[in-house]
């Protein structure tokens, strides 16, 4: 069911208002794909400039489109996105490397948890994550002491918990 619009205090200009409905549609669809956000936006922006030049009232218009909250939840059902915690992701990102040292062994499977519970990442990403090398940066620090060469261990879950980054920042985009 579509709740209507709120319209916001101290808004009179119509302009204003279907800015400020657009931009929150825009905010609320942030984790969508970019393009179907722009899609999305775009759409809903040339249909109420439409109305609005046919003579149609701004705040009508927008009441009639409904809350830019269930537009964009629909928007996210519709293709698929989640909603997701930050922290989570953040937290495996940087538990799956530090968190065996931090906290031996439970750290990283702290991290673990918050990785494979987390819906940004795909099947083929969590394995790898979880296999490149377990327990983060825990072994290869204690395999320094036979042996320098065992340093170069320490590139494995700092590449890996740097791709997880990454393909963060680019879902969150």
């Amino acid at each position: 069911m579509r709740r209507p619009f709120v319209f916001p205090r101290g808004v009179s200009d119509a302009d204003d208002l279907v800015a400020r409905w657009l931009a929150q549609l825009q905010d609320e669809l942030r984790n969508v794909d970019a393009r179907v956000r722009e899609r999305v936006v775009r759409d809903l922006a040339g249909r109420i400039a439409a109305e609005r030049e046919a003579g149609g009232d701004a705040a009508a218009i927008l009441a009639e489109a409904g809350d830019p909250l269930d537009i964009a939840a629909d928007v996210r059902e519709r293709h698929g996105v989640r909603e997701r915690s930050n922290w989570r992701e953040i937290a495996a990102v940087v538990l799956l490397p530090f968190g065996g040292v931090v906290i031996p062994f439970a750290g990283w499977f702290v991290g673990l948890y918050f990785l494979w519970s987390s819906p940004v990442w795909t099947v083929r990403e969590k394995l790898a994550a979880t296999l490149v090398l377990p327990f983060g940066t825990l072994v290869p620090l204690l395999l320094i002491a036979h042996g320098s060469l065992y340093a170069l261990l320490l590139l494995l879950p700092f590449a890996t918990s740097g791709y997880l980054a990454l393909r963060l920042r680019t879902v969150r985009e």
